[in-house]
């Protein structure tokens, strides 16, 4: 017969037995209630390799398309069409860093990834804006026309906006959840008629929307006419796409994509 310190010791050690277990349990259902983090695909050497080659072509290919447009909205949409069309199945058909950019932030790319994506850009606006002059005979790039402050503010403006709603355009497209269209061809077309209306949003700054045309046909220009006044105002056109484009995929994911599945 069991006196009742012998009963209580017995409770005690059932009770420290049974604890462990308890809090096992709810760690467990802690553990089975927290999302899996979203992580970029890796890529290959051969990988980087293939983005590199073919982000530089299509960024060269729509640098002299811009050049040779003489500013023509149509011109500039169907070069980045036909950029787009050559470059889509290596690289996913960037060819524009703030684009490039809202990937990156939407954790699609690792940031080594953008390296790679940005180096190609740059490299491939140079290049196009020399091949422009060799064929054209010609050397332009976009400029602020005054450095008054509303002047300013309103090419910065202009920018951020219509690059803002270029890339919310292109997230709707290429994510799975809200692509308008399965066909490839009608996809690019989509991505290039909202570069068309998107440069109707920032027609003060030119609608460069591209930090790689803003800072390379700036850079080849000065560097050919020797004139780095040339390179005075290129922070408009590299940081006002960049933060229009941040703010986009934050949009498309915070705003856009959950409203759409209410």
């Amino acid at each position: 017969m069991e006196s009742p310190n012998q009963r209580q010791e017995i409770d005690e050690h059932q009770n420290q037995v049974q604890q462990p277990q308890t809090h096992l349990i709810q760690l467990d259902i802690e553990e089975t209630n927290q999302p899996p983090i979203k992580r970029p695909a890796p890529k290959t050497f051969g990988d980087l390799t293939i983005i590199f080659i073919f982000e530089t072509i299509g960024t060269g290919l729509f640098a002299y398309g811009i050049v040779a447009s003489n500013g023509s909205d149509f011109l500039i949409a169907a070069y980045l069409y036909a950029a787009i069309f050559l470059t889509c199945k290596f690289t996913g058909g960037h060819v524009n860093p703030a684009v490039s950019f809202s990937f990156y932030c939407d954790d699609t790319i690792s940031s080594w990834t953008l390296r790679i994506y940005w180096t190609a850009q740059l490299l491939g606006a140079v290049g196009g804006a020399w091949v422009a002059y060799l064929i054209l005979g010609v050397v332009t790039s976009p400029s602020i026309k005054s450095t008054n402050i509303e002047w300013m503010l309103a090419d910065l403006c202009g920018e951020a906006f219509g690059t803002f709603m270029f890339v919310l355009f292109i997230h709707i497209q290429v994510h799975e959840q809200t692509r308008q269209t399965n066909n490839d061809i009608a996809g690019i077309a989509w991505i290039a008629l909202a570069l068309f209306f998107s440069r109707q949003l920032s027609s003060h700054s030119g609608g460069c929307l591209n930090p790689a045309m803003g800072v390379g046909l700036e850079l080849f220009e000065a560097f050919w006419l020797n004139d780095t006044t040339k390179l005075a105002n290129f922070w408009v056109f590299l940081f006002a796409p960049l933060f229009g484009a941040y703010i986009a995929q934050i949009f498309y994911n915070s705003i856009y994509l959950p409203l759409l599945k209410k």
